[in-house]
């Protein structure tokens, strides 16, 4: 080929020769600084890399710290923080304006590297700030962000402490007719259902004092007259539910609702309508002969066997009876007569005893029958009846001894109708009454109806027939004979209670007592009824909201329970509304509970009347439930205009920053644009966490050439034109001492503003242009920010660059005067100057301690062929500066100390380990010089024996660079074309001579 290339050669002429050897160099030249070129833009791409600044998104996470104390994992949505920029620690920088955490608890943010720190402004409803070691509040949260910062886990983590109160349960029992508790009534328990929101379990002491009850929601708990459960530690906004479990007669206020830091109190009032009556019994023995009753007639104990029911079970009643009135021995006490009668207990009463059994409720039942004497007949056998309110529940039990001999004497029996009652209607109103006769045998009995004691024509009667009778008649058989049975049954009426319901007996002749006509030979009885209390009541359902900024369409549901009876549906309402009437009858129990929307920002402050009973004082009236709430996150809403003033040609930007100020901090910030130039700032907080009333102001982000003017009243901006002046400043870099091996580049910050400038190596350069729209004297401060290359001593100097406007009477701007200070001294002229120096013996002082390991994986590999060492080798700039033996005894590691890190020219060594060949093995080399190389050698299988490791250092020269294969052939071809040209130039010289 280099034959065919000179004779190719040898044919052209001289300026042919001459073109193509200059373009073979040329071709020479490229290839090499081609190679070189790469390599260069390679490297300051990958240093461009290395020295990125982008943002990187972090986040800050709020959580809850609960009423104990205690780190939890729940996060604390509605926290509000500023971002400041602490680049500056002595004048931080907003960032944006406020941050508000959202339902994960989290603020998501990017941001450039640096040094920042969140400020927490506003907590949410039920929220303190968390403490530091002295008990003092933390509001700021400082982080630094890095080239390598991630958003894996939160930069910021903080913690507010979740505020607690107290709810109080508390029972009171009044009797309705104004008379003192009785022991039972204030041994009574009483038992209440309460449900948290949270289903959390919370401890609770009667009466705030003495052993702590623990009570899981959704538990019961029981409480006296006049006790009190006294839970504590409850988080502020827990959603309460309390309810008297068979509650009946009575009602609570602030029966549901949510906890605040004042106590919560729920008050259950019962009025104990159980009114009590008694009922005598009276007793007398008569001769049917007339004659006086003998001394052993008087001493007879007649038995009665009393059924009492509607009462508690096991109950028993105090009895009482005047024998000691009738006993010829006065001061015996033995002969008192007082006990206790319970359901199914037998009595005994004397001639003209009368026994007396107290205080029993109203609307028991009781049946007494007296047990049958031989030769004696019982007037009244029977009664049956229930204890009336204000009714005369009393019966004569009359005993006719059977004298023989004698003709029979004709008798009586009456019977008459009382109605307790305020309404006419109802004394007007008649009542049906079945009279039985035994033997009857079909005799036509008859009977008159006396009325204000005028007595009513003759009636025939047969026994079975029911005879009417309203209020104040009586009913009087005349001219019965004695011995007759008979019983009186009142039908019942389901608006009237019947005190006497049946009674039974025999017709008796002799003395008694007999009716208030003065007829004396025979039996009498009153039948009372009282009319049942009815009617019907409505109940109204009010919703009222305290607070401003709330949604005034939000609904409130409701949930409504009558007889404990969930309503199907809910009710909803708007603040200020009120629901449609809805009636419940007497004795309808009803219970009102509200929906929960504390999440929505309000409270369940009080409900009264949430539950209770329609009693007598409700009927033909409204019973009003009142729920209020209070919005816990009052806000406002502020509008604002933007109104220009300028001269003629000048035209308004195309938009404007406005931001609306708590004092030093942006709250809020917004663009604002034409041609309205309106602007609106929505759900405002209106007091802050002190409870203070906010005052806020409007600031606009500075325009170039105009001057904003505010009005303390409102939020309005008004601007007015002003031309702007101009100025920067410049700066110079001077670099003394030791040539440095590589480019550095300084950097230069101008605050306020943080304008940055950047100086490579020595020279100068001018900060942005300051536009100045206002008269003033404006100081900025200049410095250089510190690097961290070695060898290199910066500059500490600190310059003030003061600018002085002034406004002449046409408005006009003017810079006037200009000066610079450093470090405090004024100095001449208007270049700030810093000078650093480089010290190259720094770099050639430091050496490294490198580390190598070895690690084996000998597979199945048996011990005994197992290598007993290995040869490592430091390779410095792929030239080795050192070797050494790694055995097991050296746990197959070693160290290579104080090497030096830089070279003669200051540059850093590239070091690296190369491990001499094992058999059988792969390696695989890991790390650097700065954190230890790993050679993991991994077992593959041998080829053929183990060869003996080397006793002398490698001479290998250096593998060549990337690049060097192209050089070396570009070298080549040029010798080439060098011989070619020298062996033209004799055979030419040759033929010439």
């Amino acid at each position: 080929m280099l034959n065919r290339f000179k004779y190719i050669f040898s044919k052209l002429n001289v300026r042919h020769r001459v073109l193509l050897s200059a373009l073979l160099l040329t071709l020479l030249a490229i290839g090499i600084t081609g190679t070189l070129a790469w390599n260069s833009g390679r490297q300051s791409a990958l240093n461009q890399g290395q020295t990125s600044t982008e943002a990187r998104p972090v986040h800050l996470l709020k959580l809850e710290r609960d009423t104990e104390g205690n780190q939890t994992t729940v996060p604390v949505p509605g926290a509000d923080f500023v971002l400041y920029n602490a680049q500056d620690p002595e004048n931080p920088v907003q960032v944006q304006s406020t941050f508000t955490t959202d339902q994960e608890g989290r603020i998501t943010v990017s941001l450039p590297p640096g040094r920042y720190f969140f400020q927490e402004i506003r907590l949410p409803y039920g929220f303190a700030p968390d403490l530091d070691a002295e008990n003092q509040p933390i509001r700021r949260y400082d982080f630094t962000v890095t080239s390598s910062t991630t958003n894996d886990h939160p930069i910021v983590t903080a913690y507010n402490r979740r505020l607690s109160g107290d709810l109080i349960i508390e029972k009171t029992l009044v009797n309705d007719d104004g008379t003192e508790l009785s022991e039972e009534q204030l041994a009574q328990l009483f038992e209440f259902r309460v449900t948290f929101s949270d289903g959390g379990t919370y401890a609770y002491q009667i009466n705030g004092e003495g052993e702590s009850h623990e009570l899981a929601s959704g538990e019961t708990l029981q409480l006296r007259h006049g006790q009190r459960a006294v839970f504590t530690n409850i988080p502020v906004g827990v959603h309460y539910i309390v309810e008297e479990v068979g509650m009946e007669h009575g009602q609570a206020n602030n029966s549901s609702g949510n906890i605040s830091s004042e106590p919560s109190r729920v008050d259950f009032t019962n009025r104990d309508m159980t009114r009590l009556g008694n009922l005598i019994l009276e007793k007398e023995v008569v001769n049917s002969d007339g004659s006086a009753v003998t001394d052993e007639q008087r001493e007879i104990d007649f038995e009665f066997e009393v059924q009492l029911s509607n009462v508690p079970d096991g109950a028993s009643f105090r009895f009482t009876t005047n024998r000691y009135q009738i006993d010829d021995d006065p001061d015996n006490d033995d002969d008192t007569r007082e006990g206790t009668v319970a359901n199914g207990d037998t009595l005994t009463l004397r001639h003209g005893e009368i026994l007396t059994i107290h205080d029993l409720p109203v609307g028991t039942s009781y049946q007494i029958r007296e047990v049958e004497r031989p030769n004696f007949v019982s007037g009244t056998r029977d009664v049956e009846g229930n204890i009336v309110q204000d009714a005369n529940n009393r019966h004569l039990f009359i005993n006719s001894y059977q004298v023989d001999g004698g003709e029979p004497v004709l008798t009586f029996l009456s019977f008459e109708k009382q109605v307790i009652s305020d309404d006419e209607a109802a004394l007007r109103e008649y009542f049906d009454f079945e009279v039985t006769f035994e033997p009857d045998e079909g005799q036509i009995f008859q009977y008159r109806i006396i009325e204000n004691g005028i007595e009513g024509e003759l009636q025939d009667f047969v026994s079975g027939d029911i005879i009417r009778l309203r209020h104040g008649q009586k009913v009087l058989f005349a001219d019965l004979p004695p011995g007759l049975t008979y019983r009186i049954r009142e039908i019942e009426i389901d608006r009237f209670l019947e005190a006497l319901t049946t009674v039974g007996g025999q017709t008796v002749n002799g003395t008694s007592n007999g009716d208030e006509t003065g007829n004396r030979n025979g039996s009498h009885h009153t039948f009372v009824n009282r009319e049942i209390p009815n009617g019907s009541a409505q109940l109204i359902i009010e919703k009222r909201v305290e607070g401003v900024g709330y949604d005034a369409e939000h609904e409130f549901l409701f949930d409504l329970y009558i007889n404990d009876v969930k309503q199907d549906g809910v009710i909803r309402l708007r603040s200020g509304e009120t629901s449609l009437p809805i009636v419940l009858e007497l004795g309808d129990r009803w219970r009102v509970v509200e929906h929960d929307s504390y999440d929505n920002g309000f409270s369940q402050e009080g409900i009264s009347n949430g539950t209770g009973t329609i009693e007598l004082e409700h009927i033909g009236r409204n019973v009003y439930v009142r729920q209020t709430n209070r919005y816990v996150r009052d806000t406002i809403s502020l509008s604002g205009t933007k109104t220009w003033e300028m001269p003629e040609g000048v035209q308004t930007p195309r938009h404007i920053t406005v931001q609306l100020m708590q004092g030093d901090i942006a709250v809020r910030q917004v663009n604002v644009e034409g041609p309205n130039w309106a602007y609106t700032f929505d759900n405002l907080p209106k007091f802050d966490n002190e409870g203070n009333e906010i005052h806020y102001t409007i600031r606009e982000i500075p325009v170039t050439g105009w001057r904003a003017e505010t009005n303390p009243e409102n939020i309005n901006l008004h601007n007015i034109w002003v031309d702007p002046v101009t100025a920067s400043l410049e700066i110079e870099k001077l670099i003394t001492g030791d040539a440095a091996p590589n480019a550095e580049q300084f950097e230069f910050v101008m605050n306020p503003g943080g304008h940055v400038v950047n100086i490579t190596n020595s020279g100068q350069a001018h900060f942005p242009e300051i536009s100045f729209d206002r008269p003033g004297t404006f100081e900025f401060t200049v410095h250089e920010t510190r690097g961290s290359t070695l060898g290199w001593d910066y500059d500490n100097a600190e310059y003030r660059w003061f600018v002085k406007i002034e406004q002449d009477t046409d408005g006009l701007l003017s810079l006037t005067e200009q000066w610079l200070t450093k470090n405090g001294e004024r100095i001449d002229g208007l270049q700030a100057v810093f000078t650093n120096r480089f010290d190259d013996s720094v770099l050639l002082e430091e050496t490294l301690d490198i580390p190598v390991k070895k690690v084996w994986d000998h597979k199945e590999l048996t011990a005994d062929l197992q290598p007993d060492g290995i040869v490592v080798q430091l390779m410095a700039d792929n030239k080795e500066v050192s070797r050494r033996q790694l055995t097991a005894d050296m746990e197959w590691q070693t160290l290579f100390q104080k090497m030096p890190r830089y070279d003669s020219e200051g540059r850093e060594i590239k070091y690296q380990v190369k491990e001499s060949e094992v058999n059988g093995y792969s390696a695989k080399i890991s790390g650097n010089a700065q954190k230890g190389f790993t050679i993991h050698n991994t077992y593959v299988g041998m080829e053929e024996p183990p060869s003996q490791a080397p006793d002398k250092p490698s001479t290998t020269g250096r593998l060549p660079d990337v690049g060097d294969g192209l050089t070396l052939t570009a070298i080549i071809l040029g010798l080439v074309c060098i011989r070619i040209a020298y062996l033209l130039y004799r055979e030419t010289k040759s033929k010439k001579g």
